[in-house]
């Protein structure tokens, strides 16, 4: 394995990578070693070099004309530096090689600021109402790198702004400055061709090709992140919030099987946007704009407390009433007539004390779980399952069931009472069926007409507002933790909750210290925990925590893992782990 030496500190390298890979720490567990500012370099995309920001010295061992190298008083080899700069992100590494960055270079540090100079000749100056500021590169780039100021006096090149590129994306062109990562994006990764590069010069811009629709291309909105400065801005997002007012939960995408590492930014307990978080066991880099745009359930047409069916409707009732209310129903069947209907939308933790309810409380052995499938699996991130946690489902030994087969099940009689956790009931069971059906038992997220006829609610939590574990269907397990607090919460005394400046410093006066945006709702396990007891049977459990390592205790599949060996990224089960078996 070759060495390299960057700022006279050896690296240790491989054939065939880059100075910028090697100074990124690839070789390093991912710790970087140095950083080097860029612009157009991109891990996922081909090397462009027209930023120049990542410029440094490049120099190579001395040779002598018998092959040997030149060695100086203590025999250590002399650098035969190059008369020129080299760019980081293009240059291929040898052994031997040392490599001068701006930290032990003056002449890069001169080149690196008058990149900027240039960079930001024409750039607008609105960093003050733009949606990137606080989080743009440029800016960052510019504030450690740059001048202290401009010499430029004369009025900047003016080019098209606020363009409309389909219904998602917003295009500035006057900030842009051609770093071509969109351009690259759509031309290698998605490879449908949208953008092309127009005019000459300084007046040049990335623009729609002819006929280009990036409404229809699933995974368009990825160039927003991939943009280094406000070019590219959500046109779902634009002047909404600003990132200092947000707080950003390292989490997960429950839109489909994938289960795409994602951010959830939240501001005033209500979330504002999702941004992909780098996963290379998932989904690399990128999400598809789905993941991206399915936030607004989680704020709006939420249940906000329990409700029982009096009269033909829906009356506002205490979480004990409501839970003794659906223990009362539950009692009045035989087991053989009730079923459990567990969700492959809901934590493992859900479904594990689902199916302890079902099997040790009620005792009975119809359980399952409605698959949701739409489409087919692309070549890229999105799958026709969209669900995120069949597969631990199936790992807990929860079996798929038609709705058909639901359906018939209570025409003919034979299932009289259904729990539905976490899942939509008119997706789970035909509307001649849930008019047939005596007793209903909804833990839902959302208001709805299956809500409004169901003779107990109980409102859950999503995703975004508990700590659960999921598993993808390559056998990936990931953790979803909560971004929102729910009624009788406090965000700062919460372990797993991220907080932003605004929910750190925030007074009884302020308005996002509010409860307004605080729902009464439960995680699902813990509905389910309090239903049991009403029900005869009391379960230890005060966390997911403690469900979550007594699934691990009983199942082979997870034996000795727990959410710290889980982390941020996840762990994949092993091909031995998969089998559904019992320890």
């Amino acid at each position: 394995m070759p060495t390299i030496y960057i700022d006279g500190k050896p690296c240790q390298a491989e054939l065939g990578q880059t100075i910028i890979e090697v100074a990124d720490g690839i070789n390093n567990g991912g710790k970087q070693i140095v950083d080097i500012p860029r612009f157009c370099y991109h891990p996922t995309l081909s090397i462009a070099g027209n930023c120049r920001m990542c410029l440094v010295e490049m120099g190579l061992p001395k040779k002598k004309k018998d092959g040997g190298f030149e060695t100086d008083e203590h025999g250590r080899p002399l650098t035969q530096w190059m008369p020129k700069l080299t760019t980081a992100c293009s240059t291929e590494i040898c052994d031997g090689m040392h490599v001068r960055t701006h930290h032990t270079s003056e002449s890069v540090a001169e080149a690196q600021k008058g990149v900027l100079e240039f960079i930001l000749i024409n750039h607008p100056l609105d960093c003050p109402i733009c949606d990137q500021a606080g989080e743009c590169p440029l800016q960052e780039i510019t504030y450690t790198y740059g001048p202290e100021g401009s010499r430029f006096e004369f009025e900047k090149v003016h080019k098209p702004k606020r363009m409309a590129w389909g219904s998602k994306i917003t295009f500035d062109a006057e900030r842009c400055i051609n770093c071509t990562r969109c351009v690259r994006f759509y031309d290698e990764y998605t490879q449908t061709h949208e953008l092309e590069i127009v005019q000459r010069g300084w007046n040049n811009y990335p623009a729609l090709a002819p006929s280009a629709n990036l409404d229809q291309n699933p995974y368009a909105m990825n160039v927003i992140d991939l943009c280094p400065v406000g070019a590219l801005t959500s046109a779902d997002h634009r002047f909404k919030a600003r990132v200092w007012e947000m707080s950003a939960t390292d989490t997960i995408s429950v839109q489909d099987a994938r289960c795409s590492s994602i951010r959830l930014w939240v501001r005033d307990n209500r979330v504002m946007r999702i941004t992909p978080r780098e996963n290379p066991l998932v989904n690399g880099y990128y999400i598809a704009d789905d993941d991206r745009l399915n936030y607004q359930w989680i704020n709006d047409n939420r249940l906000d407390g329990p409700s029982l069916k009096v009269n033909q409707e829906q009356q506002t009732a205490s979480w004990p009433e409501a839970i003794e209310a659906a223990a009362k129903s539950i009692k009045s069947y035989p087991p053989d007539n009730v079923f459990v209907l567990a969700s492959a939308r809901a934590s493992l933790e859900t479904n594990f004390m689902a199916k302890s309810l079902a099997n040790d409380v009620i005792q009975t052995s119809h359980i399952g779980y409605v698959p949701h499938a739409k489409g087919t699996d692309d070549e890229l991130l999105i799958r026709a399952d969209k669900t995120p946690n069949a597969f631990g489902c199936n790992l807990l030994g929860i079996d798929p069931v038609s709705q058909e087969q639901l359906s018939q099940d209570v025409k003919s009689g034979k299932i009289k009472c259904v729990i539905i956790v976490e899942d939509d009931p008119h997706f789970c069971l035909s509307l001649d069926a849930l008019s047939k059906l005596a007793a209903l038992i909804v833990m839902a997220y959302t208001k709805s007409e299956s809500t409004d006829n169901a003779k107990v609610v109980l409102p859950a939590a999503t995703f975004a507002e508990q700590i659960g574990a999921y598993i993808n269907f390559e056998g990936v397990m990931q953790l979803t933790r909560p971004a929102k607090a729910l009624k009788y919460q406090n965000r700062e005394l919460m372990k797993d909750m991220a907080l932003s400046r605004l929910d750190k410093h925030a007074t009884q006066f302020d308005a996002w210290s509010k409860d307004q945006h605080k729902i009464d709702a439960k995680p699902g396990w813990e509905i389910l925990i309090e239903l049991a007891k009403c029900l005869g049977k009391t379960y230890p459990y005060q966390t997911a925590r403690e469900i979550f390592q007594t699934i691990s205790e009983q199942y082979n599949a997870l034996n000795g893992m727990d959410y710290k060996s889980i982390g941020k990224f996840g762990k994949k089960l092993q091909p031995a782990q998969e089998e559904q078996t019992l320890l």
